[in-house]
């Protein structure tokens, strides 16, 4: 409906004087194009199977091609595609410049001629003609002279002085022209030629018809049949008119019956529709303009703008169908009419949808600016007008120009001719598209042709983009205004009157324009001509040769050419290409992009413009460079051609004759009847469509013929050329050129020819629409603005239209194919053009450059043949799936579903460009998970499955590098495996091994994921593990991956890792189940439907995992190691039970110990800090080492486990951190390897550290023995130093409460303190204290802090270290005075000085007795004797019982240790009472034999040094001593019976006893004591004992 606004409602009110008749010229048919449906295409075209042995086929490698594309579209959208005209004013530096037609060629302005037309004009339908007679009739008494219909009218003529009324225009939407005569409406096809125009008449109205639109109907108000109205205005109402169109019988075999743009109709209906017409309150509608939409806006003779609203009933608030005026101000309702100077009248009306902006233009001089929102929803806001269009465009301009093209004009300026149109006159106005400018909004013409650009915002500078907002309009302002085009001298051009005919004679040089039209940059213009009978039509355009400027591509220069055309011209409307082409470089849903007749040359025909003139309707039709060019070729002129590539350059020249040498088809050959067969069935094009396609696609064959040559030949396009070699104009080398360069050999720089670079362009032109832009249109119902979950069903479609892509691969695929062949021939003939003697010298940089450029030409020969393979495979998705690429999609899993589900809100909803597709593995993998998708869908389904090869056999000729051999034959494979599904017993098994073996073979293309899972649910694990490994093989075929050296193994090791994971996954699936029976998980390609599909976890486990490691591939080894070792001790425990060959050295490598045969004792002695992994690996390979009975090898490893050092590591992938090994922990260490070392097997031996190498196990043994002795020592050391720490941390909090110092303070100096802070303590207590202390509080808080300071690095030293026993001896253990850890340890270490030994249990009793209790130092130091005794007797070294016992006697008299005391004083005994049984009891216990001890105490009390009082303790400890052994003898007498030969020993023992009490008792007799009574006492208890009865 928007370019009915133009078209449409432009049309002459009233009558025009003249003698011509209304359709005297016989006219043909005309030739239109309109936009095509969408029918179910089917395949066609020939197989090309020798694309791939022609080397293009594989996945684009390098970037050569890429590279080149992405160039020449960057240039080309520099030159052509971002060409804002207001860059071309600001350059011009004067007035803008015109050319005219250049000598020897063709008219750029073409009227299109058919056999029943005459000079292309069709005469107006009979009925019309019929109609406006019969009107003549009925004011036949008038005596005015009456013409025909008028190509303009004044709005100011009153109707009464015009008794007949006639308008006409277009109506492009439904390919109609229309005309009026009074209340008489007609509607009929103009471009039907000599066939039934299809003449619709309505006379509806009883007054007569002032303005006449086309609108979209609102969607539910009408019947469906109603797709468009009428709008009928006249003086007193407007009405509406149902149109119903009957489709043609393409639409209705594919089921549609909806318009598209410029639909064809076979015939149309008029339906009244009366309940929707609404009175103008004697308001005449001069104008109309409808929006896409279906808004009606109408332009008043009162000046106003009004809407047209309407719906499908009555209601309370508003009515069925209303006028509502959106101009009309508060002000013009309270001041009177004749207060108010007379209103001009709204002429025409024009709607900017891009921007949302209305404009209406007001008599012939003014323009008033609406906004109606950024959506056009919104209802009009008049936000500026201009009044007088002549004084703002002296303002404007470039350079001032304005001021020279409307000077102040006087009153009488007219046109010398009978036109009541002044050249000061505002004809015309039309919105300038965004493509042609962003910062211009609208174009004024004039009516001597000068234009004027308009902007509606000063500020307005975003760039073009369909998605950027526009901002508002809040002026209007004349910005630049340009000169009228100048006349096209006489002679320069021949049109269908021939040069010199008499209405081309005698013309003013002044334009006097009757119509104007614009559209993307072409400006028509009807003008009077001498003759009245005819007009002078003008088209403007901008030139964009190279010889139309100064050297720059934006300047602004006109090409401007003249047609004469029979009658006053009354209406222009472009006539839309078919709509499959325009798709075919939009991908947008609404095309109002700017088609640029150089950049869409490829894929678009010329523009063609139906015209309906008061004689009858004509269609021309613009020529492009590229339509002027096949002319030429046609005409055979080679200076001709030649002058087209100097003026359009050799590149692009090149590249339009390159579309004539690559057609898809030849226009005289049984292939351009095959496609226009196809066109009509399975496009369902009408003919016009069918005409202006076949004029794309297919070429004569002469033109073909001629362009091959023209192409080929290097006078036209030149030779590729090194950088370097730079001739002068003689042909000889210029040597001050030449930069020479010292340095190494360097990478030649070419000059590629023209074609090399024009077949770069035109593959960009090509794959432009497409290259950035996604071929995938995405929406979801979950979606949000920045995420969608990638479970969320997505609805998936093509952005560009299955025909149109089909078009484009037609004509990428003919362009590879002419260029491989060109490339071919130029390789097998030899360059002759090179004669001179300078480039015989050079000829092997002639042969460099040639080679380069060809190699160049078929990079990008890959690219684009890899690209028409992708549009073709992603186009026969789309076919096979019914149009329903959503079920593909939505079967996806993993990278290639959440690709489609991620949003990005810079592309939108469109995803996969063909750059993505066709360069990016990313892509390659889309499109591949795409094929795999449809052929597991096809296998779903039953009819699928049934045709499943035929498809295979159909990708593969089709699509060869996208789908190979081996894909067919991996598919092949699925549907065998499906079929297993079905079988059963020896069938199944033969089917699985048959599908094994073809999956084998093409181990690369396989779909591993969903293969893998489908044998396993065929429970044909041992073949899913060959398949994993194999595929993984593949991938690295020269096992890089197990090549440690080399930098690429760990790129190589990911790839493999990506097979392996399945079986991993399986593994875990297994394990980790809690089921007896497990369901494993299936790929959803292939849902299960196998009998019995769930699997008995333990023994799948065990197949599985006894199959993987039967495998020779050590990478796999490795990986199923590493995963395993990872899944916890029972997975560890069933690998090891495996006993894999490579499970050993992985192992020792992942604990980072030398790999290799030998032994682990001989490759290491001590373990440095290492890994947690590797400690874990350390364990395992000891419990390995157990499983083969190696008891010493496992046993030396917890020995390295146990002695391993602590400090800072970084693992792989993480931070750095401590690795801290408890002693705890190394006590376990050492105490698995004693009882490991215990089990050794008999005939296993090796030495171990610190030991000689030919010792047995035994060495290992007690080597582990005494570790674990030396780690509990350090264990008792760390536990008593930290508990003497503990005591003063109490202390400290003592203190602290005494001196009113709070907890917290203490807390945070121990932290500090723990921490290692502690170098300078009266520092700390200062900073953390202050001065609250005194000074001998301070002194005992730094004391007992440095003590507390001494304990805690000394525990966190045995901490952190193993230390050796002599370093716990000298470090710790005798620093801390800890005696009888020192007597322990010198009793491990065999020491044997007998004499600091005895000095050492003297240290020992002597810190028992002063650290007991009062009363209980005796007690204390048996008990230390005791539990030292136990542990060192029968040593007499280390337990030297003779000095221990007179110690202890000793210490029992009172006499040890030495105190300070009176002389007066004798020493107190400490042993009263029974307390004298403590000694002798204690060492019998520790000796168990009373003759052992009596001879201790005997020789005690012969010595000479012995005094009384110790000889009185001696000797009552022996009473207890000699009891003892009465009670063994008699013992040992009642279990001796008699008559043995042992009966006689307890006589002789009792015998001996009495005679000891005897001597005892007379050496007590001796004593001098002054104890008496104590010793009669003893000697009685002698007596006592020898009493054995």
């Amino acid at each position: 409906g928007e370019h009915d606004a133009a078209a449409g409602v432009a049309g002459a009110r009233g009558e025009r004087g003249g003698n011509a008749e209304p359709g005297e010229d016989d006219a043909g048919p005309g030739t239109a194009r309109g936009g095509a449906a969408e029918p179910q295409e089917a395949f066609a075209g020939e197989a090309r199977a020798d694309r791939e042995a022609r080397g293009t086929g594989g996945r684009v490698q390098g970037q050569g091609g890429d590279e080149l594309l992405s160039k020449a579209m960057k240039e080309d959208t520099v030159n052509h595609a971002a060409d804002d005209i207001e860059k071309a004013f600001k350059a011009s530096q004067a007035t803008s410049k015109c050319t005219f037609q250049r000598p020897g060629w063709p008219q750029m302005l073409k009227i299109v001629t058919s056999s029943a037309a005459q000079f292309g004009l069709t005469p107006l339908p009979d009925a019309i003609r019929e109609k406006y007679n019969a009107s003549v009739a009925m004011e036949a008494s008038s005596d005015r002279s009456r013409g025909w219909m008028s190509s303009s009218a004044s709005s100011s003529s009153r109707l009464d002085q015009q008794p007949v009324v006639c308008l006409c225009g277009i109506f492009p939407n439904i390919r109609r022209a229309w005309a009026t005569v009074d209340n008489a409406i007609f509607l009929w096809r103009f471009d039907c030629g000599g066939t039934d125009p299809n003449v619709v008449q309505y006379e509806g109205q009883e007054q007569a018809i002032t303005a006449v639109a086309l609108a979209k109907a609102k969607s539910g108000v009408f019947w469906e049949a109603i797709e468009h109205v009428l709008v009928v205005c006249t003086s007193v109402e407007v009405t509406l008119v149902g149109v119903v169109g009957v489709a043609p019988q393409q639409s209705k075999a594919r089921g549609s019956a909806k318009a598209g743009h410029g639909e064809v109709y076979d015939s149309i209906n008029l339906q009244p529709l009366p309940l929707y017409s609404v009175a103008t309150d004697t308001v005449m509608m001069t104008s109309i303009c409808t929006t896409a939409e279906g808004r009606i806006f109408l332009g008043g003779e009162d000046g106003h703008i009004y809407e047209l609203l309407y719906s499908v009933s009555d209601n309370w608030r508003n009515k069925r169908c209303s006028l509502v005026c959106h101009s009309n101000r508060l002000l013009n309702m309270i001041v009177p009419s004749f207060l108010r100077t007379a209103p001009s009248a709204v002429e025409q009306i024009v709607a900017d949808e891009e921007r949302g902006i209305l404009y209406a233009r007001m008599g012939t001089t003014g323009i008033q600016v609406f906004d109606l929102g950024q959506n056009c929803s919104e209802a009009p806001k008049k936000v500026a007008e201009i009044v007088d269009i002549i004084d703002g465009a002296r303002k404007a301009g470039p350079h001032g120009l304005g001021r020279q093209l409307f000077a102040r004009e006087g009153s009488g300026s007219r046109s010398q001719t009978q036109s009541t149109a002044k050249p000061s006159d505002l004809v015309h106005i039309a919105a300038l598209e965004r493509s042609v400018s962003e910062s211009l909004h609208l174009v004024g013409i004039m009516g001597d042709g000068r234009r004027i650009f308009l902007s509606t915002n000063s500020h307005y500078r975003t760039p073009f983009s369909r998605t950027s907002k526009v901002p508002r309009p809040s002026e209007l302002r004349a910005q630049y205004v340009q000169k009228a085009p100048d006349r096209p001298p006489f002679g320069s051009h021949k049109g269908v009157f021939g040069v010199g005919s008499p209405h081309r004679q005698l013309h003013s040089d002044k334009l006097v324009v009757e119509y104007g039209f614009y559209k993307e940059g072409v400006h028509l213009f009807s003008c009077e001509a001498e003759d009245s009978s005819h007009t002078q039509l003008f088209l403007v355009c901008r030139d964009f040769t190279l010889g139309s400027g100064p050297g720059s591509m934006h300047d602004l220069v006109e090409l401007v050419t003249m047609e004469v055309v029979r009658g006053h011209v009354c209406a222009v409307s472009e006539l839309d290409a078919p709509q499959v082409l325009r798709r075919a470089v939009q991908v947008e849903e609404e095309l109002k992009c700017n088609f640029s007749e150089i950049l869409h040359a490829p894929m678009l025909p010329a523009k063609r413009y139906s015209i309906v003139s008061t004689a009858g309707t004509l269609v021309v039709e613009k020529l492009r460079p590229v339509d002027l060019l096949q002319n030429l070729l046609e005409g055979g002129n080679k200076e001709h051609i030649r002058n087209f590539f100097q003026s359009y350059g050799l590149v692009e020249s090149a590249c339009m004759c390159l579309i004539f040498a690559a057609p898809v088809s030849r226009s005289d050959t049984a292939n351009a009847d095959f496609w226009a067969e196809e066109l009509k069935t399975a496009f369902g094009m009408n003919p016009d469509e069918i005409e202006a396609t076949l004029k794309v696609i297919t070429k004569p064959s002469f033109v073909v013929e001629e362009a091959k040559k023209i192409f080929a030949d290097a006078d036209f396009t030149g030779r590729p050329i090194q950088e370097d070699e730079v001739l002068d104009a003689q042909g000889a080398m210029n040597i001050n050129s030449i930069n020479f360069d010292m340095g190494g050999p360097h990478e030649p720089k070419i000059r590629f020819s023209g074609r090399h670079d024009g077949f770069c362009l035109l593959a960009g032109r090509l794959l432009r629409p497409l290259w950035d832009v996604g071929i995938f249109s995405i929406s979801s119902s979950s979606a949000t603005s920045t995420s969608r979950s990638s479970n969320a069903i997505l609805e998936v479609s093509l952005a560009m239209q299955p025909k149109s892509m089909r078009l484009l691969e037609e004509r990428m695929s003919a362009l590879v194919d002419y260029m491989l062949e060109y490339t071919q021939h130029q390789a097998n003939s030899e360059n002759r053009g090179y004669l001179t003697d300078y480039t015989r010298r050079t000829r092997q940089k002639v042969e460099v450059a040639i080679a380069k450029e060809q190699e160049s030409i078929m990079s990008m020969c890959g690219l684009l043949q890899r690209s028409y393979e992708t549009l073709r495979m992603v186009r026969m998705l789309h076919e096979k799936t019914g149009g329903n690429l959503s079920v593909l999609v939505n079967r996806l899993e993993g990278a290639p579903k959440e690709y489609f589900a991620r949003v990005d809100r810079k592309i939108g909803e469109n995803k996969g460009s063909l750059h993505e597709l066709v360069v990016m593995d990313e892509g390659e993998n889309i499109v591949r998970s795409l094929i795999s998708s449809l052929m597991s869908y096809k296998m779903d389904i039953s009819s699928g499955a049934i045709h499943l090869k035929e498809i295979s056999r159909e990708l593969e000729v089709s699509c060869p590098t996208l789908f190979q051999a081996d894909d067919r034959v991996f598919y092949d494979a699925r549907m065998t495996l499906r079929s297993a599904r079905t079988a059963s017993g020896v069938e199944r098994s033969q089917l699985i091994q048959s599908a094994l073996k073809m999956l084998l073979q093409v181990p690369l293309v396989v779909n591993i994921h969903a293969v893998f899972s489908e044998l396993i649910d065929l429970k044909a694990y041992e073949g899913a593990v060959d398949l994993v490994i194999q595929a993984a093989a593949m991938r690295d075929p020269s096992n890089i991956a197990s090549l440690q050296d080399d930098n690429r193994a760990k790129e190589y090791q990911n790839l493999r890792e990506e097979c392996y994971i399945l079986v991993i996954e399986a593994l875990n699936q297994l394990k980790t189940s809690s089921m007896t029976d497990v369901s494993l998980a299936t790929s959803p390609l292939t849902p299960s439907k196998a009998d019995g599909n769930t699997h008995d976890a333990t023994t799948t486990y065990n197949r599985i995992l006894s199959h993987c490691l039967a495998s020779s591939d050590i990478c796999f080894h490795r990986y199923i190691y590493m995963q395993l070792m990872g899944m916890g001790l029972d997975a560890q425990n069933n690998l090891i039970q495996q006993n894999p060959a490579y499970l050993e050295g992985f192992l020792r490598e992942q604990a980072g110990l030398p790999s290799g045969p030998a032994p682990v004792h001989n490759v290491i002695k001590k373990l440095p800090v290492i890994a947690a992994k590797a400690v874990e690996s350390l364990e395992v390979l000891g419990r390995l080492y157990v499983h083969r009975h190696m008891f010493p090898q496992a046993a030396y490893l917890q020995l390295l486990l146990a002695e391993r050092l602590n400090g800072s590591i970084a693992e792989e992938g993480e931070p750095q951190h401590e690795s801290f090994v408890t002693l705890e922990r190394r006590q376990q260490h050492l105490l698995d390897g004693l009882r490991l070392a215990k089990s050794r097997g008999q005939h296993q031996s090796f030495g171990s550290p610190g030991l000689r190498e030919d010792l047995n196990g035994t060495a290992l043994l007690d080597t582990l023995q005494c570790k674990v002795e030396v780690i509990a020592f350090q264990m008792s050391l760390a536990e008593s130093i930290s508990t003497q720490g503990n005591k003063y941390a109490s202390e400290l909090y003592r203190l602290a409460e005494t001196e009113d110092v709070t907890s917290s303070h203490v807390e945070r100096l121990l932290e500090l303190v723990n921490k290692g802070v502690h170098d300078n303590m009266d520092a700390l207590l200062r900073a953390e204290l202050g001065h609250s202390l005194s000074p001998s509080a301070q002194e005992v808080f730094a004391s007992l802090f440095s003590s507390y300071a001494s304990c805690a690095t000394k525990v966190m030293n045995l901490r952190m270290t193993f230390f050796s026993l002599e370093d716990l001896y000298n470090d710790f253990a005798r620093p801390e005075c800890m005696w009888p850890l020192c007597l322990e340890m010198l009793h491990l270490a065999n020491f044997s000085d007998v004499q600091m030994l005895k000095d050492h249990w003297d240290m020992c009793l002597y810190a028992a007795v002063t650290e007991s209790v009062d009363g209980q130092s005796l007690t204390a130091a048996c008990a230390v004797v005791k539990e030292l005794g136990q542990k060192f007797y029968p040593n007499d070294v280390a337990f030297p019982i003779q000095h221990i016992v007179q110690r202890l006697e000793e210490v029992a008299a009172g006499v040890w240790p030495v105190v300070d005391q009176p002389e007066s004083e004798a020493p107190v005994p400490l042993a009263q009472g029974d307390s004298y049984e403590l000694i002798p009891t204690t060492l019998l216990s520790v000796c168990g034999a009373s003759e052992r001890l009596r001879y201790v105490y005997e020789g005690l009390i012969e010595r000479h040094t012995t005094t009384d009082v110790v000889k009185y303790q001696y000797l009552k400890s022996l009473t207890v001593v000699l009891e003892f052994a009465k009670n063994e003898i008699l013992k040992s007498k009642d279990e001796v019976a008699p008559g043995m030969l042992s009966a006689n020993k307890p006589l002789r023992e009792a015998g001996l006893l009495v005679e000891l009490c005897d001597k005892y008792a007379l050496k007590a007799q001796s004593l001098n004591l002054d104890q008496d009574l104590e010793v009669q006492h003893l000697v009685q208890r002698f007596e006592g004992i020898k009493n054995l009865s």
